[in-house]
């Protein structure tokens, strides 16, 4: 006759551990070492787009490819200046040739703005590992250029016409008028990241309006000051990028290698820009209470790849 196999057995409650309830978000904390509740730092943001694998990644590959996209379009626009009709109909006759170049560089520049979406949401979360690469997907890339042009409008709205007003009064910049429209670009900056912030982390355009926006800041307050000088700061230094490719570059192959200096800088300066943005709120989270849990289009990743913490 087999002998019943008995199923109890006296050592399995060594097996197991129960967690108590305040126990339970140490070791969560401990699991994903979150970044604390407090305004980040300047050296930390910049130090985060070197500190793992898809921040580097983006760094070397993504430069190349926008370079290559890129290139061209710096030359044909430095070629038409000054305008005529005879350049209006030059570049009539080459647009079928661009405007393929030019879809590819909008769905390689929406997949990366996509990436540095993802970036504000995992620093908003407070994670310190950096977001994996989203997946392609274009209608993900196109609702993620949205949303960036949504943002960009919002914010050139509120800039653009005081800079209007005050480039047709001022008619020359000294330094004084350089300081009032410096002011305008910041004023312009808070206004626009703060709606990008509102658009990705609730999932909506909608969320972008300046009833929102305006009701964040001030709960911020001067806490949104940094983050907002770090952004003017990083759209002053691309468009005197922009302008040195198209006037100030007197040689083809100074123009090739600064034209790839210049990616790799913006990728740069926006990661640093989006980290500052998501750490900012991740910091004052309690005051603004935008969600609860991760939007749906945004995923994480658990551990870093080259070293877990």
């Amino acid at each position: 006759m087999a002998k019943l196999k008995r199923w109890y057995d006296p050592e399995a409650s060594q097996g197991f551990r129960v967690i108590p309830r305040e126990d339970r978000e140490e070791s969560y904390v401990a699991l994903r070492w979150k970044h604390p509740r407090i305004p980040p730092t300047l050296g930390e943001c910049l130090a985060y787009p070197l500190s793992d694998g898809p921040g580097l990644g983006l760094l070397v590959l993504f430069p190349p490819v926008l370079w290559l996209l890129s290139l061209p379009v710096f030359d044909f626009i430095a070629m038409l200046e000054p305008l005529s009709k005879s350049d209006w109909a030059l570049g009539l006759v080459v647009v079928p040739i661009f405007l393929p170049m030019l879809f590819s560089f909008s769905m390689i520049f929406g997949y990366v703005l996509l990436f540095l979406g993802h970036v504000l949401v995992a620093s908003a979360m407070g994670e310190n590992d950096q977001p994996r690469w989203p997946e392609w997907h274009p209608a993900d890339v196109a609702e993620g250029i949205g949303r960036w042009i949504w943002a960009v409008l919002f914010g050139a709205a509120v800039a653009g016409l005081p800079l209007l007003v005050a480039w047709i009064v001022v008619g020359k910049i000294d330094w004084w008028n350089g300081f009032v429209i410096a002011d305008i670009l910041i004023l312009g900056a808070a206004f626009g990241q703060m709606g990008l912030a509102a658009a990705l982390t609730h999932d909506t355009i909608l969320a972008a309006n300046p009833v929102t926006v305006l009701a964040a800041i001030v709960r911020i307050g001067w806490g949104y000051l940094v983050p907002c000088l770090v952004a003017a700061s990083a759209m002053a230094l691309a468009g005197l990028g922009v302008y040195g490719q198209l006037y100030r570059m007197p040689r083809m192959w100074m123009e090739a290698v600064a034209l790839w200096a210049f990616w790799v800088f913006v990728l740069y300066e926006a990661m640093v820009v989006m980290r500052m943005l998501g750490l900012t709120y991740h910091a004052y989270a309690m005051e603004l209470v935008w969600f609860r849990r991760r939007p749906r289009w945004a995923s994480h990743r658990m551990g870093r790849i080259y070293a877990n913490s």
